[in-house]
C-alpha cells in the first residue's frame, strides 16, 4: 500500500503542490529547517489524522493562514485509494475515498505507518506515560477493539476522577466496577503483546549492538491482585486525599532491563538511542506479523546518529516494508543506500525538486 502522490495546501512551510512518490524508497535531501520533516509529517497526518510532533494540529497550518489540506493517494492491490484531511482552525474533516469519516480511528489501519524520529528516545528515557503511549499505539494499529477499550476506560476514569474531586463518593462503587470491567481487556492485551514484543526487541538489539548483554522489556501492571474492585476500594482513602485515581492501566509501567539492571541506570546515551530505534523496528514487525500488511516507514535523520557499522546492521534488520521515506543531510553518504528506482528530492525552502 505505497503512496503514489501527496498533494499539499498550506501545510507548514511546504509549497502548494503535488509530489509524486510512486517508488519503494523516497529520499529527501536538504539542510535542517528546509521542510524534510514537514513532508514526513504530512504523510503521517494522512495515516493517523494527527501529527507526531505536536498535539495542536491547528499549528500545522502555514503561518498567517487559516486552513490546510493534504490529499494522499495510495495503491491497495490494483485499486487507487485516497485520503483527504482538511484543518480549519481546530476543526478537522477527513474523507476516505470520497466519504466523510466521523472518527479518525477508521483510517488508522488503512496504511500502517511507523515513524522513526529523534523524540522516540522518550519512549525509553521519558516518563511512564510516554512508554504507555507507544504501547497503546502499537496495539491500536493491529486491534481496533483495543482502541475502543482504551477510549471507554478513559471516559470512565474521567468520571471517577470528577466524582473524587466533587466529593460524590456514593458513585465510586458503581464506577469502580465499570473501571475494572473496562481495564481488564487492556491489561490482558498488554500482557499478551509484551510476551511477544520483548523477545523481538531483545533479538533485534543483540543483532544491531553485537553484544552479549540481554535487553528485556517487562510489563508491570498497576493492579496487582485478582480482586480488582477490592484493590480499588483499599486505595480509596488515598484516592480521595489525592482527588485522583492512583491505580489502574493508566498507571501501568513498561520497564527496560539491561544486563539485570534498569536500562537507564547502566546504558550509555548511544545505547539508549539505539534502543529507541529498535523499538520502532519491533513495532513495524509486530504490525506486519499481526496484520499480514507491510508498513510504510518514515525515517527522519535517524541513520545519522549511528556509526557506519551499526548503521549497516540497522538497515539489515529493518522489516520488509511497502515503502520507506528517508531524510538526509546533503553531506551524508546517502547514495550507498539508493537503488535504481529510488526517488530523490532536494528540499530547500519548502520546495521539493526531483533529482535526476
Amino acid at each position: 500500500m505505497a503512496f503514489t502522490s501527496v498533494r499539499l495546501y498550506q501545510f507548514r512551510n511546504l509549497d502548494d503542490t503535488t509530489i509524486e512518490t510512486d517508488a519503494r524508497d523516497v529520499f529527501l535531501v536538504g539542510e535542517n529547517g528546509q521542510g524534510k520533516t514537514n513532508f514526513l509529517e504530512a504523510i503521517y497526518f494522512t495515516c493517523y489524522g494527527s501529527s507526531f510532533r505536536t498535539k495542536r494540529d491547528d499549528t500545522l497550518i502555514r503561518h498567517g493562514e487559516s486552513d490546510l489540506a493534504v490529499e494522499a493517494r495510495f495503491q491497495r492491490g490494483s485499486e487507487t485509494q485516497w485520503i483527504v484531511i482538511k484543518q480549519a482552525g481546530r476543526k478537522k474533516t477527513i474523507e476516505f475515498n470520497g466519504k466523510l469519516v466521523s472518527d479518525r480511528k477508521e483510517i488508522v489501519s488503512n496504511v500502517p505507518c511507523i515513524v522513526f524520529c529523534h523524540d522516540d528516545i522518550g519512549f525509553v528515557t521519558g516518563a511512564p506515560e510516554m512508554q504507555r503511549w507507544f504501547m497503546n499505539q502499537t496495539l491500536s494499529l493491529v486491534n481496533r477493539d483495543y482502541l475502543n477499550a482504551l477510549r471507554l476506560y478513559n471516559r470512565i476514569l474521567r468520571s471517577r476522577n470528577a466524582a473524587l474531586r466533587s466529593g460524590q463518593l456514593q458513585l465510586l462503587d458503581a464506577l469502580d466496577q465499570q473501571l475494572v470491567e473496562a481495564g481488564m481487556p487492556i491489561m490482558d492485551a498488554r500482557r499478551e503483546m509484551n510476551s511477544r514484543f520483548s523477545g523481538v526487541l531483545g533479538e533485534l538489539f543483540g543483532t544491531v549492538f553485537e553484544g552479549d548483554t540481554e535487553l528485556r522489556l517487562t510489563y508491570r501492571s498497576s493492579w496487582r491482585s485478582d480482586a480488582l474492585q477490592n484493590e480499588l476500594r483499599s486505595r480509596r482513602d488515598n484516592d480521595v486525599r489525592m482527588a485522583t485515581t492512583t491505580s489502574g492501566p493508566h498507571r501501568d509501567r513498561f520497564v527496560y532491563e539491561f544486563g539485570g539492571s534498569l536500562l537507564t541506570d547502566t546504558a550509555s546515551t548511544g545505547q539508549l538511542r539505539l534502543v529507541s530505534l529498535i523499538l520502532r523496528v519491533a513495532q513495524a514487525r509486530f504490525v506486519r506479523d499481526a496484520t499480514a500488511t507491510l508498513p510504510v516507514l518514515l525515517l527522519d535523520d535517524v541513520l545519522l546518529e549511528l556509526d557506519p557499522r551499526r548503521r549497516a546492521r540497522f538497515m539489515e534488520v529493518l522489516p520488509d516494508y511497502d515503502q520507506a521515506f528517508f531524510t538526509f543531510l546533503p553531506d551524508e553518504q546517502y547514495a550507498r543506500f539508493r537503488g535504481d528506482s529510488t526517488l530523490t528530492y532536494r528540499v530547500e525552502g519548502g520546495r521539493l525538486n526531483a533529482e535526476s
